[in-house]
């Protein structure tokens, strides 16, 4: 990744700084590969790593002790503070005072919506949480590898939500199955972010599984978001169970049209505004038609109407539109990188209703 620490210093360099802080945990693990366990949720011991990056040696990570050989298997430089132990728990001055020793009074670029207000006082920084934010728009091969791995992973969850969605099962029951068979291919505990909900509750657009009775005639919605190696992949497809109705039929149609025709326009130098009024001719929903994918579930281009940012070669777009009304929701969804000329998806699950 000594390319992305380039532009990054490149970045640095035009806003007068001397070096990169990297703050939230996605840009962290763009510039260093580490990538922060999420399952658990905020640790009581440490905050979220930090990576300041400086031109004449590799990365810097400033994490807890419990994480300092898990940094160092990054190639980077670690300077750690104490985690969990007997001890009075100060995680925020502890990071505080590694973060000055790393930091040693250069001016940094950074992100300051992730950086702590108690981390911030002890450094000087300037913004460029937008710029580092497009950068990373911009995936290079080994980015691209990952993300098909990622990707791969929700066809496998895909797969499995068609396999086992059945009239008498409960969508939390559903949800485990196909949990558990993205977790077997990935050989390990996977972050999975989803909808799934059937029915009526289809219209709501998503919601988490639960303890709903699937039941024959109606919908399932299943739009599953793991992430693997640090990069996210995503989906989303509908599901009848036994034959769908003339309304169902019919939405599904204008949504899967929608999404085919914003694929084929997908294309270098359209404009994500543009491509979201495309997608939206016919349709009302009151959501984003894509996003981009990466380190982050949700990131830059976002195709929402009026979105100015210009499609460029190696952005990783999410395509999504959907239909919800009269007691049902349809949505799909793929992923595609965008190339020279047009576009490549990535995709590979099932669509039809």
């Amino acid at each position: 990744m000594p390319e992305r620490r380039e532009r990054a210093l490149d970045i640095a360099s035009r806003a007068r700084a001397e070096a990169v802080l990297a703050a939230h945990p996605s840009t962290v693990a763009w510039l260093t590969g580490y990538v922060a366990d999420i399952e658990t949720g905020p640790s009581p011991f440490a905050l979220s790593p930090l990576a300041l990056v400086a031109g004449g040696g590799p990365p810097t990570l400033v994490v807890s002790r419990d994480e300092e050989e898990a940094a160092a298997a990054t190639g980077c430089a670690v300077v750690s503070y104490p985690g969990f132990g007997l001890g009075p728990m100060n995680p925020v001055e502890g990071a505080a005072e590694a973060l000055e020793r790393t930091v040693g009074g250069r001016m940094v670029a950074t992100e300051p919506g992730a950086l702590p207000a108690s981390l911030a006082a002890r450094v000087s920084w300037v913004d460029a949480a937008a710029e580092l934010a497009a950068a990373r728009a911009i995936k290079e091969p080994d980015e691209i590898e990952k993300l098909r791995r990622a990707i791969a992973l929700c066809d496998t969850g895909q797969k499995e939500a068609r396999a086992r969605a059945a009239p008498g099962v409960s969508e939390i029951e559903l949800w485990a199955d196909v949990r558990a068979a993205i977790e077997v291919a990935a050989g390990g505990r996977t972050p999975l972010l989803a909808d799934l909900v059937s029915g009526p509750r289809t219209e709501e657009i998503g919601g988490s599984p639960g303890e709903r009775t699937l039941t024959e005639g109606e919908l399932v919605l299943c739009d599953l978001v793991p992430r693997r190696d640090g990069y996210w992949g995503d989906s989303c497809a509908t599901i009848a169970l036994g034959e769908p109705n003339a309304t169902a039929r019919r939405k599904h149609r204008a949504v899967r049209e929608a999404l085919e025709r914003t694929v084929e326009a997908v294309r270098p130098g359209l404009r994500a505004g543009d491509l979201d009024e495309l997608a939206r001719s016919g349709l009302d929903y009151p959501h984003h038609t894509g996003h981009g994918l990466g380190t982050a579930w949700h990131e830059e281009p976002r195709i929402v109407p009026g979105g100015k940012t210009v499609l460029e070669p190696g952005m990783v777009i999410a395509l999504e539109p959907g239909a919800y009304a009269d007691g049902e929701g349809v949505r799909v969804e793929q992923v595609v990188l965008i190339g020279e000329d047009g576009c490549e998806v990535l995709s590979g699950h099932e669509l039809e209703l």
